[in-house]
């Protein structure tokens, strides 16, 4: 059977740093093996769908290593499946926000530790806040407070989307 996945890479394509072609990317992932490629706007959000059955974390894995390989650089990998980006629409605790820029999930390559929540927990957010569900962290900042002030006090690989590119994600891979 096969089953739609969304790999987002981090950090690229901002500024002249990490430069990648969304078709370059196809190509590589097509060359991996994978069907159905196709990237949504230019910051790395592939969807592709496969016939293996691999968790999140092997696919993650082979992505980055080939991703390595073709551009000599790092880049983190974070992989969700389409039946997992339609969880993260459905779970969404803050569907009262409208305004789709101050709303964003950080996808993590692994869920946090009971330490890592109460480091959360201690940050100073003002009205800012946030939700952790499963691997995921949602962040409601109206004030900025952004995923970069969060995430590097946990020391896991992660990578942020907005509300709306979660949305067309979700809908791209059937979730």
């Amino acid at each position: 059977m096969t089953t739609p996945f969304v790999a987002f890479l981090r950090g690229i394509n901002v500024g002249k740093n990490k430069r990648v072609p969304m078709a370059t990317l196809r190509a590589m992932l097509e060359g991996m093996g994978f069907g159905g490629v196709k990237t949504l706007l230019n910051s790395g959000n592939a969807i592709f769908t496969t016939d293996d059955i691999l968790p999140n974390e092997e696919l993650s894995s082979r992505i980055k290593r080939e991703l390595d390989r073709e551009f000599s650089m790092e880049i983190p990998v974070v992989v969700r499946s389409g039946s997992e980006m339609g969880r993260i629409v459905a779970e969404n605790p803050f569907p009262h926000i409208s305004d789709h820029k101050t709303l964003h999930v950080e996808f993590l390559a692994e869920p946090l530790t009971p330490d890592q929540v109460d480091t959360l927990a201690r940050l100073d957010k003002g009205e800012d806040d946030y939700r952790v569900i499963g691997n995921n962290l949602y962040l409601s900042y109206p004030n900025k407070l952004t995923g970069a002030v969060f995430v590097p006090k946990l020391d896991v690989v992660h990578t942020s989307r907005n509300w709306a590119t979660v949305v067309k994600v979700a809908a791209l891979t059937g979730g």
